[in-house]
């Protein structure tokens, strides 16, 4: 697995972000609700105890020659999904061809394409206990994906990613999430960022569409 990349723990000292009231490990009962309240908004969830577990479960949800694209996410880094992606065994990662594209204009129309792939993977900025989940980033390429483009989305989330409910779930994306973020686009592309598009999954209309991977540690922004 790389691990050529950022986490939290590179920038939180630094920058003073409230992991006290952003990032906390919930009890067990905090996490049933949470998963009960998401669930009603038809909304699969599956908890896993690990990364690897978490890993081990999305490498089934891809089917075989499927168009695939992501999100960035410092999660996905984490836990090796990234790199699974970039493999692209058995289908086709749509991002490796975009790196190859040359021109501005055809590099971003092909990522506006990708936003509609068959399956998406992406990790949350946030989840209320109430049972929405956030995500936040700067083009929208990313998170453009999430209401309806995809035909298959798959989030992953950690159990210190939720907040009490959705107004402390901005909060968190605002506060917590995109200060890092700023700071690790910073490092690595000598820019940093903005919370350019913000997405609040409250219900998928959709049966059997979208589901969240939560992960019993903590991962990520």
């Amino acid at each position: 697995m790389s691990d050529d990349y950022y986490t939290k723990d590179d920038f939180a000292d630094e920058l003073a972000v409230d992991e006290s009231r952003f990032d906390r490990e919930p009890d067990d009962e905090t996490i049933e609700t949470t998963v009960s309240n998401v669930e009603d908004r038809n909304i699969a969830v599956h908890v896993v105890d690990d990364g690897e577990a978490a890993r081990e479960h999305l490498r089934g949800e891809i089917p075989e020659g499927a168009d695939v694209m992501d999100g960035h996410s410092t999660t996905l880094e984490e836990i090796g999904v990234t790199d699974d992606l970039e493999a692209a065994d058995g289908f086709e990662y749509l991002d490796n061809s975009i790196q190859e594209i040359d021109g501005d204009e055809e590099r971003s129309r092909a990522r506006r394409e990708a936003t509609t792939a068959d399956v998406f993977v992406d990790s949350v900025n946030a989840i209320a206990e109430s049972g929405e989940l956030l995500g936040a980033n700067a083009l929208g390429n990313a998170v453009g994906a999430w209401p309806f483009g995809a035909e298959t989305l798959l989030l992953v989330g950690s159990t210190n990613k939720i907040v009490d409910d959705w107004e402390t779930a901005v909060e968190r994306v605002r506060e917590f999430a995109y200060p890092l973020e700023d700071a690790r686009a910073e490092e690595v592309y000598g820019q940093g960022s903005v919370v350019g598009k913000l997405v609040s999954l409250e219900y998928e209309r959709i049966d059997d569409r979208t589901q969240l991977v939560l992960i019993d540690e903590s991962h990520g922004f």
